[in-house]
């Protein structure tokens, strides 16, 4: 039988890892397709927001660059987006993430180490099958239902919201403005601007700024 080509992107710290993943995974899986890769969640979450850039399916390291944690990008791109299929990937213990990242809207975990397990994973993804590799029963679910399941609770709670200065700051710079041109428009001094930047961040719960740029501009929009 043919297999349905897939794109697939991929989300690693491990600039070695990623290297040899970007160029083996075609080979180990004939019919997938990568289309982006990248080091940051913050910018795996901005990807998979544009219909243009979200892949089929999504490799998601759960440890990432400057303090990032896989188990919380994974749930703000599931918030985002209902129909990726989204694998975990560990180089320690599956079990320590599966529970977390199950409720956190994947569709399974691999172990880097096991390039067959990797493999499977994907091909199971791309025919729409959940995979869990542990013994123990761990309830990932299809991406359609976890995303209702986190949006829902999501919305069940009082959602962050910034003050008019902290809405005006965040304007500009999801325009491209920076600390110093932010500053100077509203004839402050970049330091406030930066002080103000990162109370937001906390607001949101975001791990970095570009992070809460994109939670920011999405509810935004929703609103």
């Amino acid at each position: 039988m043919e297999h349905r080509t897939a794109t697939v992107a991929l989300v690693d710290n491990d600039p070695l890892t990623l290297s040899l993943l970007v160029q083996r995974l075609p080979q180990w899986v004939p019919g997938i397709r990568i289309i982006w890769h990248t080091d940051s969640g913050s910018k795996a979450l901005h990807n998979c927001a544009e219909p243009e850039s979200c892949p089929d399916i999504l490799l998601l390291d759960m440890s990432l660059k400057e303090h990032e944690n896989g188990v919380q990008v994974c749930r703000s791109i599931r918030r985002l987006n209902d129909s990726m299929w989204i694998l975990g990937m560990t180089s320690y213990s599956l079990r320590h993430y599966a529970r977390d990242l199950a409720a956190a809207g994947a569709q399974g975990i691999v172990s880097k180490g096991d390039l067959k397990m990797l493999a499977f994973a994907i091909n199971s993804a791309r025919h729409k099958h959940l995979f869990n590799p542990l013994t123990e029963d761990i309830p990932f679910k299809l991406p359609e239902e976890t995303h209702q399941e986190i949006a829902s609770l999501d919305d069940s709670d009082s959602k962050p919201r910034l003050s008019p200065q902290e809405e005006r700051i965040f304007d500009l710079l999801s325009k491209g403005y920076d600390y110093a041109a932010v500053a100077k428009e509203f004839n402050i001094a970049p330091s406030s601007v930066r002080t103000q930047a990162h109370r937001a961040v906390k607001k949101l719960g975001a791990n970095t700024l570009a992070h809460a740029l994109v939670l920011w501009v999405t509810q935004h929009n929703e609103d």
